[in-house]
């Protein structure tokens, strides 16, 4: 049975910014490929981890959607100084990026670097505040060394592997979607075939952060009866409205929408009540932010309902989620695997 905070941390560990997340796909299947039937990947780039039931009778897909695409950079220029220049992939707020540290994927593999920094005494009553623009990677070589294993359009993550804090918190980067990817994978690996409800397909999607396309793409292949799509919310923190974001330790979150399907909702509901699950609710209008709009329109519609894991510091390289909420989360997506006629 694998380990929640093992898993979260083997998956953090493996380089998948938007575009790129095809990488992943061998690493997925030495890690995973024993707990599943199949492990396959589509031209969208998602990777699609199958586990087929067991129970006799059952006809019916369940596909529960993470999307394992994270938020990065890429290389747009090198300057005569051997200096990288870069742009985001995803939404990252720039104002976070002097002197962090960060991992360039080149060809050759990874190489450190760190983003270069206006020293205060230097400032002078300048405005230092960063933009894209001027915003500079120093990997300590010429532009000729550089070019030698950099390229434009090399991705650059961040280096943070994550630390334990006190009352059960864990931080690293990435963590917005792969706390959910891993909680997915424990929760089907920890259900015997034989008990089964569904065949699940767990699909790790590619490219939320760049526009949600790509969970799409998986369930219009599956064609689900239904599907969980999972996904962070925004953890209360200084500076965040409590009423628009969950608490940490409290457990899941589960939207109610006009997007998601309203009795999949109720009954995602219900069996957390049922078995003593805390959640809360989290109240998203006409849109969650998440892959279900592109899930739950396709061909004739797929029932939907979306289940998330509070995070705070979303899109940083110290994102934090509490491990408590991520079992929470992982017995409610259990108890749906195994109950009939959702």
């Amino acid at each position: 049975m694998f380990d929640y905070t093992t898993t979260l941390r083997q998956l953090c560990g493996i380089m998948s910014i938007a575009g790129f997340e095809r990488r992943a796909a061998e690493e997925i299947r030495t890690l995973f490929g024993e707990a599943f039937d199949e492990i396959t990947t589509d031209a969208a780039r998602n990777i699609i981890l199958t586990k087929k039931s067991k129970k006799p009778g059952v006809t019916k897909m369940l596909m529960l959607d993470a999307h394992f695409d994270e938020v990065g950079m890429i290389v747009s220029g090198i300057t005569d100084e051997g200096l990288l220049r870069i742009q985001p992939v995803g939404g990252i707020d720039c104002k976070i990026l002097p002197a962090s540290d960060v991992w360039i994927h080149a060809r050759d593999g990874r190489h450190y670097g760190v983003i270069t920094a206006v020293s205060p005494h230097l400032a002078g009553g300048r405005d230092t505040t960063p933009k894209w623009d001027n915003l500079l990677v120093d990997i300590g070589c010429t532009k000729e060394e550089a070019m030698q294993f950099v390229e434009i359009g090399t991705p650059i993550g961040f280096y943070n592997d994550g630390e334990t804090l006190l009352d059960n918190r864990i931080t690293g980067h990435a963590l917005d979607d792969k706390c959910c990817c891993a909680g997915l994978i424990c929760a089907v690996d920890r259900i015997p075939a034989e008990e089964l409800e569904y065949d699940v397909y767990v699909t790790l999607s590619a490219g939320e952060e760049v526009g949600g396309r790509g969970a799409g793409c998986a369930a219009w292949t599956i064609q689900p009866d239904y599907a969980i799509i999972t996904d962070v919310n925004f953890a209360t923190t200084p500076g965040v409205n409590a009423e628009e974001s969950g608490k940490l330790g409290a457990g899941p979150m589960v939207s109610r929408s006009v997007v998601t399907d309203r009795l999949l909702t109720r009954r995602v509901l219900d069996l957390a009540k049922e078995n003593e699950i805390p959640v809360s609710t989290v109240f998203e209008v006409t849109a969650t932010g998440t892959n279900n709009e592109c899930v739950a329109f396709l061909r004739d519609g797929i029932p939907t309902a979306v289940v998330s894991i509070p995070l705070a510091g979303m899109h940083s390289y110290n994102e934090l989620i509490s491990t408590e909420d991520a079992e929470n989360f992982i017995r409610l997506i259990g108890k749906i695997c195994v109950t009939a006629d959702l």
